[in-house]
């Protein structure tokens, strides 16, 4: 099969990567030729007023010695970004991803470094904090953010100020406060797959000066992108409601007080995939009467672009997702100091439905409701910060009290037993039937329960001393306390694994001699798979303690009133845990005598050290700033979860290094009311040459492409570029806006064990918007496409779940696996009017 987007890498020059991928963005201007302007002054105050909170104090961008991007809301609303999925087009430096479910499934990445799969049990490397609050995993930015002030981007270890997982950075999202002027807002979008999106807020004072309230709501549904050749059905479409009440209380001028209530529900069908290579096991699946996706070959197409599934009747992809929180920030400005306090709960479940095989012959499924996720989670931050002559002084304490309560359920469908039966064929192996064994439609796990709770307390501070007037030390340092426990009852119903294990020990055809002698194996395995493994039945406790030390140091020198010039290094950390997931045991079959406890499910903590030089700097009379990052870290007991086509599989690995630039530029030419912004980063993120498993344990076979190479979803280079252009149309009282973004990614492999056939060619998409509107901005039309040239590329290439039957080479020539990937989106295009008073 031909697959025009993936494929073996190839290598490209920094000059052509630039001509490449700027042109187009540099065009921008030339659509509205314009002359030489007077606004230089205000557009610079734009740039030299850009607030951001990374130091946990307001300070400007260019101030402080930390690598960040932040994006102010208007250039949000530009692009288009509503979700941080999207904040992709303007953070060259920040990926996001997502694979069998976007509820609980999504993985976000620094500088390459990200943690993959959808285990709840492996927290998250880029940690996603809204308005001060600590989100549990990534999947909560997939979400509508709904109104917001700033989105900030902090790269590297952020563990001193935000805690234990933050070991590859933060996004740090702000959302826009009540203010004490009557003001509202309301906007109404139409676009292709029928999208539809409404949104609207509401602000003003309730005790002029004292108590002001704001609301905000935003409704989002759009049909899916594949369409199902066999149910009819459509799937990855979006159903999305946020509604987001704040109260803000400003008694005095010493203390203020804000409240925040938000309340999320998302009622989706996500998320299918299609083949992108066709194995053996596709004759099998269509000789039951089943059928694979477009990219099957086949019955269906060779292209998996035509974005068609297979799913069987009965079974698919439900998502939902219902999430509510409340949070309390008080901010209380003494004489010596300020003392803030954030308080939060938070609760969150998601539900889900799977065809797990995705064809259509029913082979193993997830009935609905047979994922359940959840978390209740309390926090409580206090921080004192104030300054004592040359010291910029923070003190702090952190508590997290979190429940995860999950629960799963992987039964066989009717087909089950001939499928595999069929694949044995190929090997000239008899059917299971043949001796009397049948797995009924249905059978396989009753439930697995999980519950792991889970408390953080922590100590931390974070200093900042003005040796001289230009020359300035940052020292922080966090010592953390995390302690976890676990509770889970594994129940299975699965006769059969005991009627194969009793035929192959009593039928004289497995007998010693015999011509299936050596199929004992491959009868047992498939009859006995891990995840629905009776023997794996019963009830298991486990706890694990740790201790950590964290911090920073920095040095930063002020060369000019422009310039900025510092060097950090940070140690950082992310929580070890536990697999939930029944196939994390050892298999009693396969290791005889051995006792099964929770702690066999413990994997260890990952930890970071981070060195980075940088650059801050504005130039051509601050009509250009432009910021440059060196960086070098080193992680170790990297936590890696991989599918092998059977089970996940949860790996410390000894070592990953990432290294590379960055650099981010915002620029004003001569050109009234243009502003160009982009970014470069080259991140050179791989596994040790030496890779070995914890305490240097051999890599499981799976993995064994590992060493020395590119890790998963990490580009080397990537390109972000963006234009801006507002200009009033003379005589008319409106004003048009044009903007234009686009990503730029080098070649990268998306499959978590790096087969060959998972890699996806560099590409380019391209984001645009053309508006028209009061000059007052009282009302806006805007016309918007985002991947405007459809771009068609994959998310998440896998192995096919028990399509690589027979065992002959799983990867490279002559594979016998089919392999499946989720597609990112196709251009979606619509209309959008905005008002606001």
């Amino acid at each position: 099969m031909n697959t025009p987007t993936t494929g073996p890498k190839t290598g490209h020059s920094l000059g052509s990567l630039y001509r490449r991928t700027s042109a187009l963005a540099l065009m921008a201007p030339l659509a509205f030729a314009a002359p030489a302007a007077q606004a230089q002054q205000q557009q610079q105050a734009l740039i030299e007023e850009m607030i951001v909170t990374a130091t946990k104090r307001e300070q400007s961008i260019q101030d402080i010695p930390v690598a960040v991007s932040a994006f102010s809301g208007e250039l949000l609303k530009n692009s288009g970004i509503t979700d941080a999925r999207q904040l992709v087009g303007l953070a060259p430096s920040f990926f996001l991803s997502s694979s069998a479910s976007e509820a609980a499934g999504a993985t976000a990445r620094i500088r390459g470094i990200g943690t993959t799969g959808d285990n709840a049990g492996l927290e998250s490397a880029v940690a996603i904090f809204i308005d001060g609050v600590y989100r549990n995993r990534s999947n909560v930015g997939l979400t509508e953010l709904g109104e917001v002030e700033r989105i900030e981007v902090l790269r590297g270890p952020q563990g001193t100020l935000f805690g234990r997982n933050a070991s590859a950075g933060l996004v740090n999202v702000i959302t826009k406060q009540p203010e004490f002027e009557l003001g509202g807002y309301g906007e109404a979008t139409y676009g292709n797959f029928d999208q539809l999106r409404f949104a609207a807020g509401l602000t003003g004072p309730i005790v002029e000066d004292v108590l002001a309230a704001r609301i905000d709501a935003v409704y989002f549904q759009r049909d899916g992108f594949l369409d199902d050749l066999v149910t009819g059905d459509e799937f990855n479409n979006r159903d999305r409601f946020l509604l987001r009440g704040q109260l803000l209380l400003e008694p005095n001028d010493a203390i203020d007080v804000r409240i925040i209530a938000d309340y999320a529900d998302r009622e989706e069908d996500c998320c299918a995939s299609v083949p992108i290579v066709r194995g053996t096991t596709g004759d099998v699946v269509e000789d039951l009467g089943g059928r694979l996706g477009s990219g099957g070959g086949g019955l269906s197409s060779d292209d998996p672009f035509d974005r068609d599934s297979a799913t069987t009747p009965g079974q698919g992809f439900q998502q939902d997702v219902e999430e509510w929180g409340i949070s309390a920030e008080v901010n209380w400005d003494f004489d010596f100091a300020t003392l803030t306090s954030i308080s939060s709960y938070r609760d969150y479940e998601a539900a889900r439905s799977q065809d797990i095989d995705y064809t259509s012959a029913s082979i193993l499924f997830r009935d609905e409701d047979g994922f359940i996720q959840g978390f209740e989670t309390f926090t409580q931050e206090l921080r004192l910060q104030g300054n004592a002559g040359p010291v910029d002084w923070l003190v702090g304490f952190f508590y997290a009290n979190e429940d995860l309560p999950f629960t799963d359920a992987i039964l066989v469908g009717a087909d089950y037993g001939a499928f595999i039966s069929g694949a044995f064929s190929e090997l000239g192996l008899p059917p299971f039937a043949a001796f009397g064994i049948n797995f009924p439609d249905g059978t396989g796990v009753e439930q697995d329960t999980f519950l792991q709770e889970s408390k953080n307390w922590a100590l931390f501070t974070h200093n900042t001393i003005d040796v001289t007037q230009d020359l300035q030390v940052t020292l922080g340092l966090r010592y953390s306390n995390d302690s976890k426990d676990l509770n889970a009852t594994l129940l299975s119903d699965n006769q059969a694994c005991f009627d194969t294990l009793a035929v192959t020990q009593t039928n004289p055809a497995f007998g010693a001699g015999s011509d299936l002698q050596g199929a004992i194996p491959l009868y047992v395995g498939f009859a006995c798979l891990p995840f629905f493994n009776p023997f794996l039945d019963g009830s298991y406790e486990a706890e694990r303690d740790e201790d950590r030390i964290s911090g920073t140091a920095k040095v930063s020198y002020r060369v000019n009133d422009d310039i900025l010039l510092y060097g950090s290094y940070a140690r950082g950390y992310k929580d070890g845990g536990f697999n939930l997931d029944r196939a994390g045991l050892p298999n009693p079959l396969s290791t005889p005598g051995i006792t099964l406890t929770g702690s066999l499910l413990e994997f260890q903590e990952e930890t970071v050290d981070a060195f980075e030089v940088g650059m801050k700097g504005q130039f051509l009379d601050r009509r250009l700033t432009a910021n440059v990052t060196l960086f070098y870290q080193l992680f170790d007991d990297f936590q890696l979860n991989t599918f092998d086509g059977i089970s996940f599989i949860v790996e410390n690995l000894s070592g990953v290094t990432s290294r590379g630039f960055e650099l981010e530029y915002t620029y004003l030419p001569n050109i009234e009311g243009l502003i160009l912004q982009g970014g470069v980063t080259f991140s050179d993120t791989e596994y040790d040459d030496d890779l070995t498993g914890l305490d240097g344990e051999p890599l499981p076979a799976v993995l064994q492409a590992l060493p020395g190479q590119q890790i998963t979803n990490a580009a080397q280079w990537t390109v972000t570029a963006a234009a801006t252009y507002e200009k009033e149309i003379p005589n008319t009282g409106l004003l048009g806006m044009l903007h234009l973004d686009l990503r730029y990614s080098s070649d990268f492999n998306t499959g978590s064990d790096l087969d060959i056939e998972k890699v996806q060619q560099d590409f380019t998409v391209v984001n645009g918007r053309v508006g028209i509107g009061d000059i007052d901005g009282v009302w806006r039309l805007e016309l918007f496409a985002r991947n405007l040239f459809n771009k068609d590329y994959i998310q998440i290439a896998f192995d096919a779940p028990l399509q690589n039957i027979p065992t002959l080479p799983n990867t490279g020539p002559g594979s016998t696996q089919t392999f499946n990937a989720f597609l990112a989106e196709p251009r979606t295009w619509g209309i959008t009017l905005r008002g606001q008073f």
